[in-house]
């Protein structure tokens, strides 16, 4: 009989790339899958649940374990290797691109290459590689021999860890080492020893029995109840199913039973505190990398980090009481706790910054827009434009009437603050409070204007029912006449699109989880990277040229989320889902964050 040494090597995990290594009492292999949706690692789960159920009962052949691999098998599952070790035989099957090496003496043979089967004797020392194709396509045969030099599998499969997570292409690679530590006799089977006892005759005669139980009766028991004892005596003597010799055999198979449940039992805790014990192995290894990437690369220790918790969130939930368990459990806190750190997540409670009903009664603000140290600020309803100074919170009503009906979007820059309503748009200009009708006049091109920018003196629309972005650029005396400021190459659909804020590049957000950015006209790709979450779907951004970052209010989940201009994530800001943000806008320089919510301007420290 076989006693091997056995280690695995498990690489970097995707949402849709997951490799895993299989241990039970009686088979060993690795897995390999790959999934569209994100779902690899709940399909890699139930697919070594299901070999572990599968091998229960160990296979005494190679068509026994060829049959487990095929009934496993499907479109997913991207390499599948199984070892089953029966006396001093190996039994091997694999499916897929994976291989399989000997590794005898210092040299290494391949066994197994792609879809194959293959059984024969093994020696002692014997080191057999299972590997799947992430593993294969990026570890040479000589890489893999070169980490060796006479070291114990656990170092060994260390040091192909490491090497591994240094390569690119390695996700979802896995290998399996299995080791020939001991070669031992097989021993008696316990068919054997149950034959024997259940062949020895009962230690005691039917007779002597009841005597003996006759005896005890009339010392301790009354008349009345001697007299029903000896009906039952009697009922048991006349009954051959109830002798003495029969009712050994049935305690015999009795205990039988009860062994082979509690085996069956042992077994299957066996089972579950060897993948416990794998699971707190490979949460220990993301935890440990991740902690140790975190200054250096803090997007890629995020992601080990949260591997580490959502490998043993698991096992967290069952509450076990075992070693085992309450180690998974300081594990699981430690590691949300420098996940929570290192995501610079703060909750906050917005103050109110600045209700404008207090220059005029039942004002509401609907839309705002900040330029340097000014907020230029819109009621709608109210047909007013108001002022506010960012840093003094000094307001001033520098607009309003009748001519701003129907008005939607307010836009500022420099000295001039610019409203859009249905029949143009009304320039203000802040030093002498005048308004300035049609600066811009309407145009028969406009679809639906769902938002309005001012920068570098000219004037962007965003037009959701055309899909365009309109621009208007400041002249001398006025403006020019409209134009597109996307490319004619460039047709993006920007029907979902919510807000437009502009930093030398457009960006827009969006009601389909997405931020579109464009550069001189063309699509510049934009991909934020890096959240604890993912962002929800209803989005707005804002960003400028004098702005180092961009914010995103993620008005599903109630934040904003801070990333740099590659899409970094920085830090976010969570408050409670009460107060519904609709816009935001944000003052480096002040270190201060405007929300606008129910009619009145909020603010967050940042």
């Amino acid at each position: 009989m076989v006693h091997p040494v056995v280690a695995s090597v498990v690489g970097q995990v995707t949402d849709d790339r997951w490799g895993q290594v299989l241990q039970t009492p009686h088979a060993y292999g690795v897995v390999e899958v790959s999934t569209v949706g994100g779902m690899a690692r709940q399909r890699g789960v139930a697919v070594l649940t299901e070999l572990t159920n599968a091998f229960d009962t160990p296979p005494v052949s190679l068509s026994a374990l060829t049959s487990i691999a095929d009934a496993v098998m499907s479109e997913d599952i991207v390499s599948l290797i199984l070892l089953v070790p029966v006396g001093t035989t190996l039994y091997m099957v694999s499916r897929g691109p994976g291989r399989v090496y000997l590794k005898r003496d210092t040299k290494l043979a391949l066994l197994l290459d792609a879809s194959q089967s293959l059984s024969g004797d093994v020696r002692l020392g014997d080191v057999v590689i299972a590997t799947t194709t992430g593993f294969v396509q990026t570890l040479s045969s000589e890489e893999i021999i070169g980490v060796f030099d006479h070291l114990p599998p656990i170092e060994v499969a260390e040091k192909l860890t490491m090497l591994l997570h240094k390569k690119e292409g390695g996700e979802g690679g896995a290998a399996l080492i299995f080791q020939v530590g001991e070669l031992v006799e097989q021993p008696e089977s316990e068919t054997t020893v149950m034959k024997e006892v259940l062949t020895q005759p009962p230690p005691v005669g039917r007779t002597i029995f009841f005597h003996r139980a006759k005896a005890i009766g009339r010392r301790v028991t009354t008349q009345r109840q001697r007299m029903f004892l000896r009906k039952v005596s009697t009922f048991v003597y006349r009954t051959p199913a109830l002798s003495p010799k029969r009712l050994v055999t049935y305690a015999v198979i009795t205990l039988f039973v009860i062994s082979v449940v509690l085996g069956i039992r042992h077994q299957q805790s066996t089972v579950k505190t060897s993948a416990l014990t794998e699971t707190l192995t490979q949460a220990q290894h993301s935890f440990d990398e991740g902690m140790a990437l975190l200054d250096l690369n803090p997007v890629k220790g995020r992601e080990r980090l949260s591997q580490a918790r959502d490998l043993l969130a698991p096992i967290v939930s069952r509450k076990l009481r075992s070693e085992d368990g309450q180690k998974a459990g300081r594990l699981y806190a430690e590691a949300v706790d420098n996940l929570t750190r290192s995501m610079h997540i703060t909750h906050v409670t917005p103050e109110i910054f600045f209700d404008v009903s207090l220059l005029k009664k039942g004002a509401a603000a609907t839309d705002m827009s900040l330029f340097e140290d000014t907020i230029g600020v819109l009621d709608a309803n109210g047909k007013t434009v108001f002022s506010v100074g960012a840093s003094t919170k000094n307001g001033t009503i520098v607009g309003g009437g009748d001519a701003f009906s129907g008005a939607r979007h307010v836009a500022i820059y420099g000295d001039k603050m610019y409203v859009w309503v249905p029949g143009g748009i009304h320039m203000i200009r802040l030093s002498d409070q005048k308004t300035i009708p049609n600066t811009i006049p309407p145009s028969t091109e406009w679809g639906t204007i769902s938002d309005m920018v001012a920068f570098g003196g000219n004037v962007y629309l965003l037009d959701t029912v055309k899909s365009r972005i309109w621009k208007y650029v400041a002249t001398e005396k006025e403006f020019s006449d409209i134009f597109e400021y996307l490319n004619p190459d460039t047709l993006p659909d920007l029907s979902r699109a919510t807000n437009m804020s502009i930093d030398g590049s457009v960006w827009l957000g969006s009601t389909t989880g997405d931020i579109a950015r464009f550069t001189s006209g063309k699509e510049n790709t934009y991909v934020p990277q890096g959240a604890d979450t993912p962002l929800g779907k209803n989005l707005s951004v804002y960003t400028g040229d004098n702005t180092k970052m961009v914010y995103v209010l993620d008005r599903d989940k109630h934040r904003v989320v801070v990333f740099d201009k590659d899409g970094l994530y920085m830090s976010q800001y969570v408050w409670d889902n009460k107060l519904s943000v609709t816009e935001i806008v944000a003052s480096e320089s002040l270190n201060m964050l405007i929300l606008l919510a129910n009619g009145k301007l909020y603010a967050v420290k940042l």
